[in-house]
């Protein structure tokens, strides 16, 4: 009976994380935010670019898989992926930074991570990006930006 539970539980997990991941690499059609800013991700995983005359800033690469969708949808809205200049990773996860190493070797875009992700963003360990950090960005915390005790 405890094997029979624990056999079903496991069936379970396994088809809501396969159903949780149904969308992470499917297309989703590029479009403008707001302003210079727009999404170019897949329908799940979140991928932004800001246009700016000095060359394009994407925000996380997502899996390698997913940068045909990633360029197609620069290219879609009129700019050239290549114009890309700088890349920033939201933390540093695959699904938010696996192609980093890629898009580096493509666009020669600077990488610019937080502190805490360096070493994972420039880990050759499997599943890694493996790609050289440019700038390391550390948190700025103003006394008017913190609550009063």
């Amino acid at each position: 009976m405890i094997r029979r539970t624990l056999f079903s539980i496991l069936i379970l997990a396994a088809a809501l994380l396969a159903q949780d991941q149904s969308d992470w690499h499917r297309e989703f059609p590029a479009f403008k935010i707001a302003g210079n800013l727009y999404y170019v991700g897949t329908a799940d995983l979140a991928v932004y670019l800001i246009h700016t005359p000095q060359g394009n800033i994407l925000i996380n690469s997502d899996y390698e898989q997913d940068l045909p969708l990633i360029r197609a949808s620069i290219e879609k809205l009129g700019f050239k992926y290549k114009d890309t200049k700088i890349l920033l990773i939201s933390h540093a996860h695959g699904d938010h930074d696996a192609a980093t190493g890629v898009i580096r070797k493509e666009t020669d875009a600077k990488l610019m991570v937080m502190e805490p992700d360096v070493a994972e963003e420039q880990s050759t360990a499997r599943g890694r990006p493996g790609a050289h950090v440019d700038r390391t960005l550390h948190a700025a915390i103003s006394s008017s930006s913190v609550a009063p005790s």
